[in-house]
């Protein structure tokens, strides 16, 4: 027998027969496996109890974020952000886990966005079995309260070329109209129905639209210009001539001295009566200032006209104008005069007021041309031309022009095309008839005749209500009267207007519609950025108001 066979026949030892008998055992063995899913089940457990105070904590965290960032966004809100957002954390005793460089504040003139980010790390117990030590709570969040107060000067233009078609097939004056009505029914009363009226959905009274109509000249509207320090030649027009300087600012205040613009018609011909005046008086051209019934707007809208010349940088002028707080005095006497409504009697308001936004929107289908206007010395006062007065006491019709050559007065007589030594009317003058006798045959009797009951000596007020610039231009000798200020010049004036506007916050929209290169360039110059001009036809204006308004509507949205 080898080895092998001796080692398979001995018999087993005691000590191998109890480890035998132990590993084929099963008793005990459902003890070892509930005590490992024992322990799994402390640790599960464990962990959901981790995680609950990871999320309580979260949840705090988010919390007080929340709450800071609304706080610190809101406009009336005077003290500095980033420490409002700081001192909340503070006081809930999670100053440690959010710095001054976890706060972003965004100003701008009508609104305030805060953002803030913090974490926080909150030790784990029962997860440590798993290798984490430690859960990292996150919180972020942003808030943003935009303007809930609104001024809006709406600047329009009505010169000749709105009477022509547009590419619609309409006027532009009619496309003008139905798009400027929308722009107010969004603005006023819903933003998402631009032809409503009714069941607003706006605040009320926290809109005003001030409507200025602009051709060569702007028609304020004696009820308005009186309210101002301006000077009182006439009264038959309402009209203000600026000098270049009057654009750098946006301000007129009840004392700044205005120049009256004169009453003249610089366009009809010399046999032609006035008619044509620089400051046109057509009702539907005057200012409707400081506004919220959508239907007194409504009514204004739909009379608005066409004719003159156009003149963007005086309209532009009084659109800011009548944003500047310095017209408030101006509003308050305007709603004593029930001209404008007495809940809107603190506009314009300062542009400190938290939740207010200003804006202008300014429309033209041109480009700056010609206006006139009279030279210093021939506003008012005594003229070189007199006119003589009937029988009756009223003024005739045969004109006198002054004319002094070497040291000698002279006076033409434009009836009669003569030149005599006094003005018609102040002397006598021979009427000679003829006659005939039998006696001598034909012969002529004269007769000194009163040429009547003297002459008066016209005021150039009432010399340019009589007679056009083409009349008192036929005559070589008298100086100049006026002149006119050219695009070149309307230009610089419109841009510093608009420059200036900016500066003091004012938005400035603006709309080239079916504009010339010249004019579409000069309102993208004065818009508030390249994204604020609009370039529109007679098939998408009422677009181009409709969005310019929905975006107003939107920066009125709060947090």
């Amino acid at each position: 027998m080898d080895r092998l066979d001796k080692i398979q026949t001995q018999a087993p030892t005691p000590r191998q027969t109890a480890r035998a008998r132990f590993l084929r055992s099963e008793d005990g063995s459902f003890i070892i496996f509930g005590l490992i899913i024992f322990v799994l089940i402390l640790t599960v457990g464990g962990m959901a109890v981790d995680f609950m105070r990871y999320e309580a904590q979260r949840a705090r965290l988010q919390s007080t974020l929340d709450r800071a960032v609304l706080a610190a966004a809101s406009l009336e809100q005077e003290l500095d952000a980033r420490d409002v957002v700081l001192d909340y954390f503070n006081k809930a005793g999670l100053g440690a886990h959010i710095s001054r460089d976890d706060i972003a504040v965004t100003e701008r003139p009508h609104s305030r966005r805060v953002e803030a980010s913090a974490s926080m790390k909150v030790n784990s117990t029962f997860l440590n079995f798993a290798g984490i030590s430690e859960l990292t709570a996150p919180a972020s969040g942003a808030a943003e309260e935009a303007t809930s107060l609104t001024e809006i000067s709406l600047v329009v233009d009505v010169s000749g070329s709105m009477g022509w078609n547009s590419s619609s097939g309409r006027t532009r004056i009619e496309e003008l109209r139905r798009a400027a009505k929308k722009f107010v029914n969004i603005v006023i009363c819903d933003p998402s129905r631009p032809d409503a009226t009714t069941d607003c959905v706006v605040e009320p009274d926290t809109v005003t639209v001030s409507i200025v109509p602009y051709a060569e000249q702007a028609l304020v509207g004696e009820g308005i210009l009186s309210k101002f320090n301006v000077t009182d030649e006439h009264t038959y027009s309402s009209c203000v001539t600026f000098a270049s300087d009057d654009f750098n600012s946006t301000a007129i205040t009840p004392d700044t001295p205005l120049q009256r613009t004169g009453h003249f018609d610089p366009w009809r011909g010399s046999s032609s009566t006035p008619r044509d005046w620089t400051c046109a008086t057509d009702s539907w051209r005057a200012f409707t200032p400081v506004n919220g019934n959508l239907a007194e707007l409504h009514d204004r809208i739909d009379a608005l006209g066409a004719s003159g010349n156009t003149s963007i940088d005086v309209g532009a002028k009084w659109g800011v104008a009548l944003l500047n707080p310095a017209m408030q005095p101006i509003t308050e006497g305007l709603v004593a005069d029930n001209i404008v409504a007495e809940v809107f009697e603190d506009r314009p308001m300062p542009p400190t007021r938290r939740g207010l936004q200003k804006l202008m929107v300014l429309m033209t289908d041109g480009e700056n041309t010609g206006q006139h206007y009279l030279h210093d010395g021939f506003r008012e006062g005594p003229s070189p031309v007199y006119r003589d007065i009937r029988s009756d006491g009223t003024l005739g019709n045969k004109y006198s022009v002054h004319y002094l050559y070497n040291g000698t007065d002279w006076y033409y007589w434009d009836h009669d095309g003569s030149w005599q030594d006094h003005p018609y009317g102040t002397g006598t003058y021979e009427e000679c008839v003829w006659k005939y006798s039998w006696q001598t045959g034909y012969y002529q009797d004269c007769n000194e005749v009163d040429e009547g009951n003297g002459a008066q000596q016209l005021d150039y007020v009432d010399l340019w209500r009589w007679k056009t610039w083409s009349w008192y231009e036929r005559f070589s000798w008298l100086p100049e009267q006026g002149s006119y200020h050219g695009r070149n010049v309307k230009d610089a004036r419109l841009a510093s207007i608009c420059d200036a506007a900016k500066a003091e916050g004012i938005t400035i929209y603006t709309i080239g519609f079916e504009a010339p290169s010249a004019g579409r360039t000069a309102l993208r110059n004065c818009a508030s950025s390249p994204a604020h001009y609009f370039d529109a036809n007679g098939l998408n204006l009422a677009d181009a108001f409709s969005a310019i308004a929905r975006e107003i509507a939107k920066l009125r949205l709060i947090n």
